[in-house]
């Protein structure tokens, strides 16, 4: 269950729970070509154990996009876990290509490859509903943050169990990427964190990054439910 559950944090955390197709509310899910770029992001969350334990874990992400608005994410293992081998090397890699409806997850231990490619026309299905009466969406003041200027926005929604989620994040204007975004719940078994910039690159990234490398084994998913979008493959909790 705790595997399961940091999955969904890491896929959380990543989408950034985007709920518009606006300019100030890029996602790895939306379109945005010819503005390539690396940045290495620094996460910290708070992991709830099964004991009902809560403890501080801090852990790095890299992503970037090609001029083609293809996005890859690269995730590690938390710092104070000595998970997998504990080689520097990503545990998982998520890559969206929105031109093409696809979401492709990468496991390079295991040398598999889930692939899911959303049918039709248009954005990416997203995981939340933009028009949720349950959900408020407003406006924070911008500020820079590590070298750059990004607007704020806050959205906060209440589930079927009263339980109120909210989500801040700012985005780059320019550079159209989500640079910090917090998460809070008043559910305690909620894993709030935050996710920071701490490097950017914006220079084009290498084309090989966003293929599946040949000596994996290449799983097709069909089209989930619309609260699973982005779905995981069902192995996935063995996986982590």
């Amino acid at each position: 269950m705790r595997t399961r559950t940091y999955f969904w944090l890491r896929i959380l955390l990543v989408i950034v729970c985007a709920c518009s197709g606006s300019a100030l509310s890029q996602d790895p899910l939306d379109y945005v070509p010819n503005l390539p770029y690396t940045a290495r992001f620094e996460n910290k969350y708070v992991e709830v154990l099964a004991d009902g334990t809560h403890v501080q874990r801090q852990r790095k992400l890299v992503q970037m996009r090609d001029s083609q608005g293809r996005t890859r994410i690269e995730n590690f293992q938390p710092e104070d876990r000595n998970c997998c081998g504990g080689d520097g090397k990503a545990d998982g890699v998520d890559l969206y290509f929105p031109s093409q409806r696809q979401f492709i997850q990468l496991f390079p231990r295991h040398k598999t490859a889930s692939v899911m490619t959303f049918p039709g026309t248009g954005p990416i299905p997203r995981h939340f509903d933009p028009n949720d009466k349950n959900a408020r969406r407003e406006s924070l003041p911008g500020k820079t943050i590590d070298g750059i200027y990004a607007e704020g926005t806050r959205l906060t929604w209440v589930r079927s169990s009263n339980f109120v989620d909210v989500e801040e994040k700012w985005v780059s204007s320019d550079l159209k990427v989500v640079v910090l975004s917090k998460y809070t719940s008043t559910d305690p078994q909620s894993e709030g964190g935050i996710t920071e910039i701490r490097e950017l690159d914006r220079s084009e990234p290498e084309a090989t990054l966003f293929e599946i490398p040949k000596d994996y084994k290449i799983v097709t998913l069909k089209e989930g439910r619309q609260e699973d979008r982005p779905l995981a493959p069902a192995s996935a909790k063995n996986l982590f």
